[in-house]
């Protein structure tokens, strides 16, 4: 994914799942309760995410290198890493590749959910096979920024009411929300997992970034033009997916709601994400629509189908070494292996909105070891002071670590605790 920046993965990873499917179901579910949760997801999660490129540009290594190197024994933290990547590689490509197929169903409903999911996974095979996607990157960017110009046109449109401005500043959890809580912030901008691969796509990208840093008179030396690059670039798509959730937990609310349409609930989740757009703009922007989100879903599959598989073989070889020589092979083994497992998914679970939420809380299960694994790293295993973050930002790391833990201990009392 060399046409792609860490800010754009996270757009083009996020803005197709959390967005077009759990923001809207919050919406929709529970109105402006859980607006605060799109807001606090992104500010408390953000240092993780911006590890991964630091780590890459200062070491010129992935963090799976950092991880290699936590103390303990041999090899635990890639082991914790592999494991929740296998069980997440099979969840969440369920979860998009049913969203894709429920838009591609649709258009043409004479396949099934399933075999749509299918077919999608084994083009998206093809096109990592032949490096074919690049062809197809700069009309994903226009579909994305449509989508973006739509969403912003129809929150306008059906501007959102009483009980907003409660809602973004008023913590609150509804009884009956607390699995949609546990996912958005597991998959709210997107999963804690994916710094590893901002830090694999980062290595690819720092030399062009140090250039880009040099031409816009960024002082220091290249890596430090490099990080500054790579830094604007994640908080620009950090901000997008911020303010696109609020605006997709407001349509939920101001459309759907009225209209008694929950995707959780099994309502057809491409026709309710479609109701978001004609309601506010007219049915002529249909189809437009459906294009759009067709393409985000399906780059969306894309990142994922590319990062899971990567990043499970190289964590393979280095906890192996004796691997080190069959990463293709482990790639496209773990491939196809996750795609037959999502498909056997999708087949017995049908609703695309649930196997969302599935993958997302399991995404929202291991983010605070990993968010633990990432702050390591960055505090401990770079060298170069100036490349380390500063007081501020592992402050509010460590308010970060602390705040999913507890997320993740009240949803486990929850859902396990007396009743």
């Amino acid at each position: 994914m060399r046409w792609l920046g860490p800010g754009f993965v996270l757009a083009a990873t996020a803005i197709g799942a959390s967005h077009l499917v759990l923001a809207p179901t919050a919406g929709a579910s529970f109105g402006y309760a859980l607006l605060w949760v799109m807001v606090a997801s992104h500010v408390v999660k953000y240092p993780a995410f911006e590890f991964g490129p630091r780590f890459a540009i200062a070491t010129g290594t992935s963090l799976l290198d950092g991880y290699a190197r936590v103390p303990g024994p041999r090899g635990w933290a890639l082991a914790v890493f592999l494991l929740g990547t296998t069980v997440q590689g099979v969840t969440v490509l369920a979860g998009v590749l049913g969203v894709a197929a429920a838009v591609a169903h649709l258009a043409v409903p004479a396949l099934p959910i399933p075999a749509w999911s299918l077919i999608l996974g084994l083009v998206v095979a093809a096109f990592l096979a032949t490096g074919g996607f690049d062809a197809l990157s700069a009309l994903s960017k226009w579909m994305l920024l449509g989508l973006t110009l739509m969403t912003v046109f129809a929150f306008v449109s059906k501007p959102p009411g009483p009980g907003f401005l409660t809602g973004l500043v008023t913590p609150s959890i509804p009884p009956a929300s607390v699995v949609l809580f546990a996912a958005v912030i597991g998959w709210m901008p997107t999963g804690v997992d994916v710094a590893v691969w901002h830090s694999m796509w980062a290595l690819e990208r720092r030399e062009t970034w140090a250039v880009r840093g040099a031409s816009k008179g960024v002082t220091g030396s290249p890596r430090r033009q490099a990080l500054a690059v790579g830094q604007l670039d994640l908080r620009l798509g950090y901000g997008l997916s911020a303010v696109l959730a609020i605006m997709f937990v407001a349509l939920g609310a101001e459309v759907l709601r009225p209209a008694g349409l929950d995707p959780m609930q099994g309502a057809d989740v491409a026709i309710a994400l479609a109701r978001l757009y004609t309601e506010s703009l007219g049915d002529w922007i249909f189809p437009i629509f459906m294009t759009a989100a067709f393409f985000g879903m399906f780059s969306t599959a894309y990142g994922v189908m590319d990062g899971f598989p990567r990043a499970f073989s190289e964590g393979v070889s280095r906890l192996v070494p004796k691997t080190a020589g069959s990463k293709k092979h482990l790639l496209w083994g773990f491939l196809f292996a996750t795609l037959a497992l999502a498909i056997a998914e999708t087949l017995w679970i049908p609703n695309p909105v649930i196997l969302v939420t599935i993958a997302a809380i399991v995404s929202f299960l291991i983010a605070p070891i990993l968010f633990c694994l990432n702050h390591y790293c960055v505090t401990r295993l770079i060298d170069e002071p100036e490349m380390r973050p500063g007081r501020a930002l592992r402050l509010w790391s460590g308010l970060g670590i602390l705040a999913v833990t507890a997320a993740s201990v009240f949803y486990l009392w929850v859902q396990l605790g007396p009743s």
